[in-house]
């Protein structure tokens, strides 16, 4: 008996049914069929031999409509061949500039139109370029295709003769942007490691507030190596060499602007042992790739390059 009553027990229990779970798909805008396409174009940090073939091709292209902002090295922006809009991304103004990038984008590709979007350095390193093609597929349907671009955070202190990862110096790279959770004055940078490299972008502007907070609050030495290089991988490249105590002086009496990527840690004086603080005297201008001499080595290019030549080279 006690036998039958376990078993109807078991058989006749009920326990409510699990709630069915649903996914939530986010749909874009169904695209209309006769809009055109959207390219994000990475600009490398300015000179043009460190393009990619692909984003040569793509600004190349003399049916497009090409949309940058003024950081974009002019050197870069003599090769677009199709239409070429400028926005002014100036201190104050970044907002309302890359509302009108949008506007432009969306004009383009209601035309039907080939639209590059060139972007300084890498799309998707502090470049918006997520919002960007976020935004063109939630408003338009359009889904965009990117071609990566040698980022500044890299290809920058490079042309300033700095190795960010230097045997001794540094085994770790940290990379941020200037501005610190809701554009606060500084960016929450981790405490001090003498073997790490910090890489700073859109920095310029807050340097001075930036070295304070890392000496007061992070335990940076006053004398940790600090460096600015301005325009970097152009013939208007300047580079400010320091410390913390005085780089902000420094590039205020040298008028340093943006675009400029800063630099701390030891890997800064790797290659520049003995070099004085203050502005790097450098030759005059040859059209030399400082990337390509870190030295600075006067030493001109055979000659300018030639589009087409390099897009037919490049062709299976």
């Amino acid at each position: 008996m006690l036998r039958l009553l376990a078993l109807v027990a078991a058989t006749t229990s009920w326990t409510p049914p699990r709630p069915i779970r649903t996914a939530t798909i986010l749909r874009a805008a169904p695209p209309h069929p006769s809009l055109g396409s959207l390219t994000l174009v990475g600009a490398g940090p300015g000179d043009p031999e460190l393009l990619t073939i692909a984003a040569l091709r793509a600004i190349a292209d003399s049916e497009a409509l090409v949309i940058c902002d003024r950081l974009v090295s002019p050197e870069i922006r003599e090769l677009v061949r199709g239409e070429l809009r400028v926005a002014g991304k100036m201190p104050g103004c970044a907002e309302k500039a890359q509302q009108q990038i949008y506007e432009w984008c969306r004009e383009g590709l209601v035309d039907g139109r080939r639209v590059v979007r060139l972007k300084i350095g890498d799309p998707f390193v502090f470049g918006r370029g997520g919002e960007e093609v976020l935004e063109r597929r939630e408003r338009l349907g359009v889904e965009a295709r990117v071609v990566p671009g040698v980022s500044s955070c890299l290809a920058a202190p490079l042309a300033a003769g700095v190795p960010v990862t230097h045997r001794g110096s540094a085994h770790q790279t940290l990379v941020s942007t200037g501005y610190g959770r809701g554009n606060s004055s500084s960016p929450e940078l981790p405490p001090y490691d003498p073997m790490r490299t910090v890489v700073l972008l859109m920095a310029v502007g807050r340097l001075r507030s930036i070295a304070e907070d890392c000496v007061t609050s992070q335990n940076f030495p006053p004398d940790c190596p600090a460096l600015v290089v301005e325009q970097a991988a152009t013939p208007r490249q300047r580079t400010v060499l320091g410390d913390l105590s005085d780089i902000a002086d420094l590039a205020a009496l040298h008028a340093i602007k943006a675009p400029a990527t800063v630099v701390f840690g030891d890997a800064v004086r790797a290659l520049h042992q003995g070099v004085a603080h203050g502005l790097i005297d450098l030759p005059e201008p040859t059209g030399a790739s400082p990337v390509i001499d870190v030295r600075h080595a006067g030493v001109a290019r055979p000659r300018a390059l030639d589009v087409a030549e390099t897009l037919r080279l490049s062709t299976p």
